[in-house]
């Protein structure tokens, strides 16, 4: 790293710094006061909602952080020919954006390796907080809608997933236990569906043990009354993707779609999160080409008037493909990808005109 690289890239992280912490500062400021008096929580448990809130704070404004620390560099060194300087020293626009590209490739490498094990965690337990549940370890935290187990009273049953918008259960094994604790029955079933306040379990097959010196096998449509829980039970804490790291999230989508189950919704957030770590590089290239004129001066507030108008733009187009694709109207990685591709094009254009 030569002086220039090392010149540039401290003022880079300097304006990076207060930019990211002044950002998530007003944010959460902001949301404390518009949400404080609607929780419906004590000082000191709204205090810590808002400390687990901090990292993903953070982590969403590290791209617009990049972009206007990058645009108040360059435009500092337009202002002062400094550009022009360097450009007479056979300094190329190539050359200068390969630090800063550099630069932010390894900010954005530090704050996925930092945030990804960190937000969701935080995320679980901000859920918990909120809806005002009280856990012992980590046995809630670790909640999950598919393969899990249950017992209520002399039934202990095994569900394959649970479809908390239909109300179903699927792939369902229930052990039904004698009075000394043994299995008695065994009832296999495709799904259960709550109708009128009831589990209806139905295409499967009993299996009773007790009746007879062997097991008697007897299939069946329907079955009530076998299964007291509410569906609400299950919906506890809904497992979500900002609920889990990066390859949690992928090993869930590889399960669930072994199940036959839809996952568009899951794959579009894995691409939406695996893009986002892309983007700060790309909003770098955005503000190099805005900023890099050496023969006009940029003042500080066309610079943030042009950050804010890129950033609307992005969260738009970012929100509009997210939706389409988790409808299931595009590709999942289209969804996720489309507006980084539309962008980079746009910051490859400008650059190339300032060659």
């Amino acid at each position: 790293m030569d002086t220039l690289d090392k010149y540039l890239v401290k003022e880079l992280l300097v304006y990076f710094v207060l930019i990211l912490l002044g950002l998530s500062v007003l944010f959460l400021a902001v949301d404390f006061l518009t949400k404080f008096w609607s929780l419906g929580l004590p000082i000191e448990k709204v205090l810590t909602l808002y400390f687990y809130k901090i990292p993903e704070a953070l982590r969403q404004f590290v791209p617009v952080a990049c972009l206007m620390a990058t645009l108040l560099v360059v435009s500092s060194l337009s202002k002062q020919n400094e550009v022009i300087a360097l450009y007479a020293s056979g300094i190329s626009t190539f050359r200068m954006a390969c630090t800063f590209v550099a630069a932010v490739a390894a900010l954005s490498a530090i704050t996925f390796v930092v945030f990804d094990p960190l937000v969701p965690l935080l995320e679980k337990k901000r859920q918990l907080l909120e809806k005002g549940i009280e856990t012992q370890g980590n046995a809630y935290l670790e909640f999950n809608r598919d393969r899990f187990w249950y017992r209520s009273g002399k039934v202990i049953y095994n569900v394959g997933h649970f479809d908390p918008k239909n109300n179903n259960l699927e792939d369902i094994n229930l052990f039904v236990l004698g009075s000394s604790g043994e299995i008695s029955q065994r009832i296999r079933a495709e799904k259960a569906t709550y109708l009128n306040s009831d589990w209806v379990i139905e295409h499967g097959f009993t299996t009773s043990y007790s009746n007879s010196p062997f097991p008697v096998v007897e299939s069946f449509e329907e079955k009530k009354g076998l299964i007291p829980e509410k569906p609400s039970d299950y919906k506890t804490l809904e497992v979500q993707p900002e609920t889990m790291r990066l390859k949690e999230l992928r090993k869930f989508i590889s399960r669930n779609r072994n199940y036959g189950l839809d996952t568009t919704r899951q794959q579009v957030s894995y691409h939406e999160r695996i893009s986002m770590v892309f983007t700060p590089i790309i909003f770098v290239l955005l503000g190099i080409g805005f900023a890099l004129k050496p023969l006009k001066t940029q003042s500080v507030a066309k610079g943030v008037g042009f950050c804010f108008v890129i950033v609307f733009i992005y969260l738009i187009l970012f929100r509009l493909t997210v939706s389409v694709g988790k409808e299931g109207h595009i590709p999942p990685f289209l969804a996720g990808w489309t507006p980084n591709l539309v962008f980079l094009l746009i910051a490859s254009a400008m650059i190339w005109r300032r060659k």
